[in-house]
This record gives C-alpha cells, structure tokens and sequence, in this order.
C-alpha cells in the first residue's frame, strides 16, 4: 500500500517538475519567433531656411536657361542713363577742343519752336541744342549749370543770344537737363568739345 502511493507521489512529482520546465521553453520560443517592436521615430521637419534656400534654388535654376539664351544671342539692355539724350554721357569720350568760357545762359523756345535755325535745323524741345555767336554750327559744347552740376551735350545750330549781358541760348531740352527751367537763365560755363580718337591696341 505505502508502495503505491509512493509510487504516485514520485509521478505527480515528475509531472509538475516536466511542466515546470516546458512552460519557460515554450515562453522563450515564443520570444524568439515574437518580431521585434521597433517604434518609428517621426521624420524631422523641414526648417524653414531650408525650404526657402531649396525654393531659391529652383526657382534660378529656371531663370538659369533664359539668361543663358539672352548672353548667347547678345542682347543687352541699357540702363535710363544711357537712353537719356543730351546727357553728359556719350558713348565715346569727349576731349576739350576750345577755351572755356563763364557767363549767362537763357533758354528759348515758345514762338521759336518749329522755326528754321542757323543751321537750317527746325528748333524742337526733344533735342538739346544752343545758340551761340560765334562756335561753328554743328559744333559740339558741354554746359555745366554753376549753381547744380548738372551739364549736358549741345550741338551749335543757331546764332545768338542777341542780348549783350548773355553767353548763350539752350533749347527747351537742355534747359531740362541743366535744371534751369523755373529760373529762367542760370550761371554756366560753355567748353567746345569733341569725340576723342579711339586708342588703338598696339
């Protein structure tokens, strides 16, 4: 009898113990086959220098190819100073020819405009020209306003002033440029110039 239950006690025993063991085993397996939990991590924003130096980017690289095309076929655009008539800026250099002179310049125009000159030119107020009693018509001058600066380039088409305490008469033009309108006659000197000869590359 004690035989028995001895005998059943070491049986229940193995049992529990081969459970036991296969409970842990089972678990392990089960971690080994179990995928990896891997949290993603949210992508990075943008900073906002970035995003504006990359829209920078595309957008020369756009304009890039059409300033390519404007280089190979040549085209420039000039500047304001360039279009503006009459202005001290040519586009050869200009070299004194004559001796300067200092006195009193008027403008005129009114009446005047349309009627022959000198010259035979038709006095207009698009043109910055000058009356003077004795520089060469067609001759080129500089007069610089005193008072401003300002000077401008005036082709001799008329002879005048008539009056003796004037040096000079200006078109409506190169009265503009002079800054001389509202005052009606200004301080200036007159130099005769002319267009300097080009250097040529030795």
């Amino acid at each position: 009898m004690w035989m028995r239950q001895a005998i059943g006690l070491s049986l229940a025993l193995w049992a529990i113990s081969g459970i036991a063991v296969a409970k842990p085993a089972s678990a392990a397996d089960d971690r080994q086959h179990q995928p990896h939990s891997v949290k993603a991590k949210p992508a990075k924003a943008e900073p906002p220098a970035a995003r504006h130096a990359a829209a920078h980017q595309r957008a020369k690289d756009t304009a890039e190819p059409g300033r390519r095309k404007a280089a190979q076929h040549g085209s420039t655009e000039p500047t304001r100073e360039d279009r503006v008539v009459g202005s001290s800026r040519t586009e050869s250099p200009l070299k004194v020819v004559g001796q300067s002179e200092v006195g009193t310049a008027a403008w005129y125009g009114g009446r005047h405009l349309g009627l022959r000159t000198a010259s035979g030119a038709r006095l207009d107020a698009v043109t910055p020209t000058a009356a003077h009693r004795s520089l060469p018509l067609n001759s080129l001058v500089r007069i610089t306003n005193l008072r401003n600066g300002k000077s401008v380039i005036c082709t001799i088409n008329d002879r005048g002033p008539w009056g003796a305490n004037r040096l000079i008469d200006v078109s409506p033009k190169a009265a503009d440029e002079l800054d001389m309108k509202r005052s009606g006659i200004a301080r200036v000197s007159v130099e005769p110039v002319a267009a300097a000869p080009h250097s040529r590359p030795e």
